[in-house]
C-alpha cells in the first residue's frame, strides 16, 4: 500500500498508532515528527515549519493546532465527507477546486482541461473559511436580504395598487352614475317644460281655431236664413223687392264679417327644432365623460393618496348663521297618530320625501306649498331612506327585517321588496350596492341591490363589538378620494368613518354631541349630524375632527332625527321627534343660510 504524505505506512498488520510526520520536510525526503497542524492548509508541521508558517504573510493567520488538539492522522477520504456536490461535467467527480481567474468551479478532472494551465488554482477546502468570513460573503447576505425586502415592499405596494384601483372603480363608476342621473334628471325636466309649452300652444291655436269656426258658423246660418226669407217672398214681387232691398244692406254687413274673419292674423304654428348643441352631445365620441389615464409608480400613488390638494373649494357651514323659516306641517288627515318623522330625503323638483315611523308611511311634501302632496301607506314601520338612480328610493323597515324600494317619479309608488336578515335600520347606495346598519347586533352590511351580502363587519380586531345602536349612516366621496361611510353609534356618542370595503379608518367624538342620529354630506369633507339627546346639530369637519354647533334650542331643536340641506337654495329641513310633542313632532323646522 502507497505511503500518504505526512504519515507513516503501517509496519506489518499490527495495531500500532499511526504516526504523522511534518508533510512539508517529507517532500525533502526527511521524517520528522509533526508538532501542529494548519487546519486551513489542512498540513501536518514540525516545530520549524511552524514557525515558519506563522511568520510567513499569507499563512500568518492561519490557525495551528498542537499536539493535544490536532488530528492524529490525515486520511484522504476524509476530505471528500465535506465536498457534497458532483461536477456537472464530471458526474463521478466532487467540486473540489476554484479559479479565480475565470471565476470557475472546478473537480480534480477539470484540472487537466488547458483553459486552466495557467491559471492559479484554489483549493475550496483553503478559501472556504476566508470566503465565510470575508467581505464578498458578508455582501452577498446582505444583498439577498435588501432583496427580500424590495420584494417585500414591491408586494405591498402592488397590494395596496390592487386596493387602491378596486376603490377608484368603484368611484368612477358611482361618479359615472351620478353624472348620468344629473343629466337625465336635467332631460326630464326639459322635457316637462317642453310638453307644457306644447300644451300651451295647442291651447291658444285651438281657441282661435274655434272662435274662428263660430264666427263662420253665425255667418252660415245668417246666409241660409236670408235665403229661406227671399224663397218665401217669391210669391209676391211687391214683398220680394221690400225683402231683397233690405236682404242687401245685409249680405254687405255678412260680406263685411267674413272679411274680418280672412282678415285676421293666420294662426301660428309650431315645429320642434332640435338644440344643436344637444345633437352635438350625442354625435361626440366622448358624451358623459372620458377617463383620463395618469401614470405614475405604485409608491407613487400611495403617496399622492395621503396628500389631498389644499385648495380644494367647499362649502364651509362652521360660521354660518341661519334663519327660521315657518315649520311645514304634515300630519294627514288619514293618520292615527302624531307623526315621528325619522327620515327625511331631498328630492328634485322642490320636493321632500319623509318617513313617517308612527304611521307606517311615506310622505310627499311640496316645499314651494308648503303642503304634503301624497301620502302612501306601508306595511310596516318606515325608519332611513336613501335615494337609487332612475327615480327611485330605497327605506329600510326594521321591524319586518325587509328593505322597500319606491318609485319616486311623480307620487311615491311601491315597489318591489328585499328581505335581509336582521333589523336593518340606516341605508344608503354607492356603486350598485346598498349600505346598511343592524342593530341586536349592531353591524354594517355591504349588499347588492338584491340583499345578497358581499361582506360584513361588527367587531374590532380584538373581537369587541364595534356598533351599539347604529340607527343612521350615509356614504360621502372625500375631495377625490373614494367613498367613505359614516356611521351613527348612539350608545357610545361616536361616529365611525369606514372605506367602502368596511375596514375602520376613523372614530369621532365630542362632549357636545350625545346621542348621534341623522347625518348628511355637505361639501368636501364636512358633516351634518343630528345630536338627540344633546338637541343640536352639529357641524363635523372629517379632516381634522373638529365638530361645531350650528343649530340648538334657541332655534327651536330639540330631539333631532334627520336633517337634509339643499345647497342651491340654502336651507335646512329638520325631523324631531320628543314623544307628546305634537307642536314639534308634526313638523319640519325649515332654516335658511342668512
Amino acid at each position: 500500500m502507497d505511503a500518504v504524505s505526512g504519515k507513516k505506512a503501517p509496519e506489518g498488520t499490527g495495531s500500532v498508532s499511526d504516526n504523522t510526520f511534518c508533510q512539508t520536510c517529507a517532500n525533502d525526503g526527511k521524517d520528522i515528527p509533526s508538532d501542529a497542524f494548519c487546519t486551513v492548509c489542512k498540513e501536518f508541521l514540525c516545530s520549524n515549519c511552524a514557525r515558519v508558517h506563522r511568520n510567513m504573510t499569507f499563512t500568518k493567520s492561519h490557525p495551528l493546532q498542537d499536539k493535544s488538539t490536532m488530528p492524529s492522522s490525515l486520511q484522504p477520504e476524509s476530505e471528500n465527507k465535506h465536498f457534497t456536490e458532483t461536477c456537472q461535467r464530471h458526474a463521478e467527480e466532487f467540486i473540489k477546486y476554484f479559479c479565480p481567474n475565470h471565476e470557475t468551479l472546478l473537480c480534480g478532472d477539470c484540472l487537466a482541461d488547458k483553459e486552466h494551465s495557467s491559471c492559479t488554482i484554489e483549493r475550496i477546502s483553503q478559501v472556504a473559511k476566508r470566503y465565510k468570513e470575508g467581505p464578498e460573503y458578508n455582501g452577498l447576505k446582505a444583498g439577498l436580504v435588501q432583496m427580500v425586502n424590495d420584494i417585500g415592499n414591491l408586494s405591498d405596494n402592488i397590494q395596496a395598487g390592487m386596493k387602491y384601483i378596486d376603490e377608484e372603480s368603484f368611484t368612477n363608476i358611482n361618479e359615472l352614475r351620478k353624472f348620468r342621473n344629473e343629466i337625465k334628471q336635467y332631460l326630464d325636466k326639459r322635457e316637462h317644460k317642453l310638453l307644457e309649452e306644447i300644451e300651451q300652444n295647442k291651447r291658444k291655436s285651438e281657441s282661435v281655431l274655434s272662435e274662428l269656426k263660430s264666427n263662420c258658423q253665425d255667418i252660415i246660418a245668417a246666409t241660409e236664413k236670408l235665403k229661406v226669407k227671399l224663397k218665401a217672398q217669391e210669391v209676391n214681387n211687391n214683398q220680394l223687392f221690400i225683402s231683397g232691398t233690405r236682404a242687401i244692406k245685409e249680405l254687405v254687413g255678412l260680406q263685411s264679417a267674413l272679411k274680418d274673419i280672412r282678415g285676421k292674423k293666420s294662426v301660428l304654428y309650431f315645429k320642434f327644432t332640435r338644440d344643436p348643441a344637444t345633437e352635438q352631445l350625442l354625435a361626440s365620441c366622448t358624451a358623459i365623460g372620458r377617463f383620463d389615464q395618469v401614470a405614475s409608480d405604485l409608491a407613487d400613488r400611495q403617496k399622492q393618496r395621503q396628500w389631498p390638494a389644499l385648495n380644494q373649494s367647499r362649502t364651509d357651514l362652521s360660521q354660518s348663521q341661519f334663519r327660521k323659516l315657518p315649520d311645514i306641517p304634515v300630519k294627514a288627515l288619514t293618520d292615527t297618530n302624531n307623526c315621528c318623522l325619522s327620515s327625511v330625503v331631498l328630492l328634485p323638483g322642490d320636493r321632500l320625501i319623509l318617513a313617517d315611523w308612527y304611521n307606517c308611511s311615506i310622505k310627499l311634501v311640496d316645499t314651494l306649498t308648503n303642503r304634503v302632496v301624497s301620502k302612501v301607506n306601508l306595511p310596516g314601520d318606515p325608519w332611513d331612506l336613501c335615494l337609487l338612480p332612475g327615480n327611485r328610493a330605497a327605506i329600510t323597515l326594521p321591524g319586518l327585517k325587509k328593505i322597500q324600494f319606491l318609485s319616486t317619479q311623480g307620487n311615491v309608488t311601491q315597489q318591489d321588496v328585499v328581505k335581509v336578515d336582521g333589523e336593518c335600520r340606516g341605508i344608503d347606495f354607492c356603486d350598485d350596492n346598498l349600505i346598511v346598519s343592524f342593530t341586536n347586533p349592531g353591524k354594517v352590511v355591504l349588499m347588492d341591490m338584491k340583499g345578497k351580502v358581499k361582506k360584513s363587519v361588527y367587531k374590532d380586531s380584538s373581537g369587541k363589538p364595534l356598533f351599539k345602536s347604529t340607527w343612521y349612516l350615509t356614504v360621502t366621496r372625500e375631495s377625490q378620494t373614494p367613498p367613505v361611510i359614516y356611521v351613527s353609534n348612539m350608545l357610545t356618542n361616536t361616529i365611525t368613518k369606514l372605506s367602502i370595503s368596511l375596514e375602520v379608518l376613523k372614530s369621532y367624538q365630542d362632549p357636545i354631541l350625545r346621542s348621534p342620529c341623522g347625518l348628511t354630506a355637505v361639501g368636501d369633507n364636512q358633516l351634518l349630524v343630528c345630536g338627540r339627546n344633546s338637541d343640536n346639530i352639529l357641524l363635523l369637519d372629517t379632516p381634522t375632527g373638529k365638530i361645531t354647533q350650528l343649530l340648538g334650542k334657541e332655534e327651536g331643536i330639540e330631539s333631532p332625527c334627520s336633517v337634509a340641506y339643499c345647497p342651491l337654495k340654502k336651507m335646512l329641513f329638520v325631523t324631531c321627534s320628543q314623544d307628546g310633542r305634537p307642536d314639534s313632532d308634526n313638523f319640519v323646522k325649515v332654516l335658511n343660510l342668512v
